[in-house]
């Protein structure tokens, strides 16, 4: 039996055994190369192994390698090295997800990093821990900076945002199937947990079910206020939302969150149809999905310059239909055009920013540069 079909096989048994890893492990195309890699390595696009190695392994061990590399790109590793020592980092990372593997009840490889020194610690902080300890190396495995071999094109921050939105989605595919382990759903809700309860937030804009006869278009004004909502109202099949992301240069640093509010708007209140547009100074991108759509990879598109009315603009000649729109910003523009024919949520990551239409409502955070 080849390596590849070993890979292939317990990339397979991982997925019914471990759906979170099994299905994050599916964004990693299997990459044979014994001539630069002496175990497995992965760059956030690549699970790249040397078939000798993996022919050593067991299936239990295999499955475990897998994982291993897929909690790499759970906690982003591959893009937040920066200027440290590429060894230590792949000794930090190591420490950082073995324990909750080993929690998980996987098998690693002879050789993995384990301590309970460094339980429920960060990379970041492990690293600081043994910088100047000369500590023992892993003898397999390794955490490769982002885009090594060219395979995963844009930014480092266009990479992390794809993977956050594609952990949220395993984890309610874990859950759904009652496999997500109590601990990884722990850091998970920590990693990928939405700032705005958006059953919430969203429903000044729901007078009642799209059933009945009333649409976002007329919002019940008597629950509308900036201080004031109605809590966690049933809402199902809400109609068609226009999601729109402000992808400026300005916002770099609130991409991350953005695509994670974005991802949780469309399963918390399974519009009937969302249309996503981006728009820096003019429309970016756009893109439609329905509710049984599953959420689209988040990647960036734009940053340059800060306008509103384009994205308006767009929406009313292409999407007649839309019944209501919430725009991801930091609010940093003056142009906002005509008040569109729909209602407006300014999601605003500045707590004074102001809108000449619409509701605002402010998620406090810090910029990930």
């Amino acid at each position: 039996m080849s390596a590849e079909t070993d890979m292939l096989k317990a990339r397979a048994q991982l997925l019914m055994d471990e759906p979170f890893f099994g299905t994050l492990a599916l964004k990693l195309k299997l990459y044979p190369n014994n001539d630069e890699c002496k175990t497995a390595a992965t760059d956030g696009a690549r699970l790249i192994y040397n078939t000798d190695f993996i022919q050593k392994l067991t299936p239990l061990t295999r499955k475990g390698l897998i994982a291993h590399e897929v909690m790499h790109c759970v906690f982003n590793h591959m893009t937040r090295r920066n200027h440290r020592d590429p060894k230590l980092w792949n000794v930090a990372t190591d420490y950082a997800i073995n324990l909750h593997l080993k929690d998980s009840g996987f098998f690693l490889p002879d050789g993995g990093l384990l301590s309970e020194d460094y339980r429920d610690m960060t990379a970041d902080h492990i690293y600081n821990l043994i910088k100047d300890d000369n500590p023992k190396e892993c003898s397999w495995g390794q955490v490769l900076d982002a885009g090594t071999g060219q395979v995963q094109g844009g930014s480092d921050a266009a990479m992390e945002s794809e993977w956050q939105v594609a952990v949220n989605q395993a984890a309610k595919v874990a859950q759904d199937a009652g496999k997500l382990p109590a601990h990884i759903e722990t850091f998970i809700k920590d990693i990928v947990k939405p700032l705005v309860d958006w059953r919430s937030v969203l429903w000044p804009f729901c007078t009642t079910l799209i059933t009945d006869d009333y649409s976002w278009r007329r919002p019940n004004r008597a629950y509308i206020s900036e201080d004031e909502y109605f809590p966690s109202m049933h809402i199902e099949g809400a109609g068609h939302l226009a999601v729109i992301v402000d992808t400026s240069g300005s916002c770099n640093g609130y991409l991350d969150q953005f695509f994670t509010e974005m991802a949780a708007i469309h399963s918390d209140l399974t519009p009937e149809k969302i249309t996503i547009v981006h728009c820096d100074a003019q429309v970016a991108f756009t893109e439609e999905i329905d509710q049984y759509d599953e959420f689209p990879i988040a990647t960036l598109h734009g940053g340059g310059g800060t306008r509103f009315s384009p994205a308006f603009t767009w929406l009313i000649e292409n999407a007649p239909d839309v019944e209501a729109a919430v725009y991801l910003t930091d609010l940093e523009s003056s142009d906002f055009g005509a008040t569109p024919p729909f209602p407006v949520l300014w999601v605003s990551t500045d707590p004074h920013g102001t809108a000449p239409f619409g509701q605002i409502c402010t998620i406090q955070l810090e910029p990930s540069y």
